[in-house]
């Protein structure tokens, strides 16, 4: 029995899922049918503009509006200030006061070399510059009285010594001359007779001396030495002011290459000191944009580091040349930076406000032709696209300003144009004037 049944039913469920397989394949003919119907319509309605020559386009209106032509360009971050500082004397450095990223303030005192040998040198001078100095003195003030009397009593005493001498030295000839007394006898005489006079005449000398007093020569001298040693002097104690290590200008260090107890010289980097009070980016500007920039322009200064937050700067400075080989003049821009939020190395982009134009007729980008140097739209007149040639001025993104052969309410085609000639027929599209 229950057989029976289950047979029966088998056949009622294969003719319930033929009659669905049938049913759908029905629906998708239908589909076919359909889609093919439309397709073919569309195909006789592009026949049908094709063959009356419409090209389908997009428009737009000529309007005024506010453009500004900026220099735009990319630079890294500069300090307005770097240097290396090395010490001018070789020593070894009893102490280095600072480290990696502290502020420093001008004339501070960064290192200090060992002063001894230098101090010891400077008192060694000191001593011969005051010998010096008496010395030259003594010569200015002139010989004293009492050594001018022992002079005179010199003269007096050579004199009496050569006298007698003279008087011998007759006495010896004659006798000689008697053949009294031997030649070795007379030769002692003439000896001691030569010789008391020479002793006369250099005590004449002396006392001369002590009366003209010193020669200018004697006295010249006298103070080119002094003066050789004040300048030796000088030297020392300025080799001794370099033992000192001064930061010749506020900023932050930004790298130590030596520690204490090093033997340095004055080949020997000791700190890199930066100014970040004040920053830096050179910007190179096109031949055709030199015109246009001037000291003092303001700058907009945008980084990766502060996306949100753009900073201002100024030009300072313009270089009178241009870089032969990229035809580029640099200018620099100098940012203030009071909070030290920008760093050196930092890369920036800079916007310069070259020209602005409140009131400027623009068109889109898209839609100025260009062939062999010259510039055109095409303006629509009622179902015609009529080419025209235009006169441009300034730029800004996707905005060109024409300042000849379009007038404020034209309509120009922004789409489609690379398929037009002078004065086809067109006809408007989804997504522009006209629809």
């Amino acid at each position: 029995m229950m057989n029976e049944s289950h047979s029966s039913i088998a056949p009622k469920r294969r003719m319930k899922i033929w009659r669905w397989i049938i049913l759908i394949a029905l629906i998708g003919v239908g589909g076919l049918i359909l889609y093919r119907g439309w397709a073919s319509t569309q195909k006789r309605s592009a026949s049908e503009r094709l063959g009356r020559g419409e090209i389908p386009v997009q428009i737009s209106p000529v309007v005024h509006q506010k453009l500004t032509y900026s220099l735009v360009a990319n630079g890294d971050i500069a300090p307005l200030m770097q240097v290396d500082l090395f010490p001018k004397v070789s020593g070894y450095l009893e102490k280095i006061s600072v480290q990696i990223g502290d502020s420093v303030r001008q004339g501070q005192v960064i290192a200090q070399i060992d002063q001894a040998e230098f101090l010891q040198k400077v008192k060694e001078i000191e001593a011969k510059v005051a010998q010096a100095k008496a010395q030259y003195a003594e010569l200015e003030a002139g010989t004293r009285a009492e050594d001018i009397r022992q002079a005179e009593e010199a003269v007096k005493q050579a004199q009496s010594r050569f006298t007698n001498a003279k008087l011998q030295r007759e006495r010896v000839l004659a006798l000689y001359n008697r053949q009294v007394i031997s030649k070795k006898e007379a030769d002692v005489s003439e000896m001691d007779y030569n010789v008391t006079e020479a002793q006369l005449a250099a005590a004449q000398q002396h006392l001369k001396m002590l009366k003209d007093g010193a020669r200018p020569e004697v006295k010249a001298a006298s103070l080119g030495k002094l003066k050789e040693m004040e300048a030796i002097l000088a030297q020392e104690q300025i080799r001794l002011q370099n033992t000192q290590i001064v930061a010749p200008f506020s900023g932050e260090i930004v790298r130590r290459n030596v520690d204490s107890g090093a033997l340095i010289s004055p080949s020997t980097p000791m700190v890199t000191l930066v100014h970040m009070a004040t920053l830096k980016v050179v910007a190179n500007v096109l031949e055709k944009d030199i015109a246009f920039v001037k000291s003092g322009m303001k700058v907009k200064i945008l980084t990766e580091a502060y996306p949100d937050k753009p900073f201002e700067g100024a030009v300072v400075r313009i270089n009178k040349a241009l870089d032969l080989a990229t035809r580029t003049l640099q200018a620099e821009i100098n940012i203030p930076n009071p909070g030290h939020l920008l760093k050196p190395g930092m890369f920036a982009r800079i916007e310069v406000a070259l020209q602005e134009k409140p009131a400027a007729l623009a068109v889109p980008r898209q839609a100025v032709l260009e062939e062999g140097g010259n510039r055109s739209v095409f303006v629509v007149e009622g179902n015609q696209a009529i080419r025209k040639p235009i006169v441009t001025g300034i730029e800004q993104d996707q905005l060109i300003e024409v300042v000849k052969g379009l007038k404020d309410g034209d309509k120009i085609v922004v789409r489609g144009q690379e398929s037009l000639r002078d004065r086809s027929t067109i006809r408007v599209i989804e997504g522009g004037e006209g629809d």
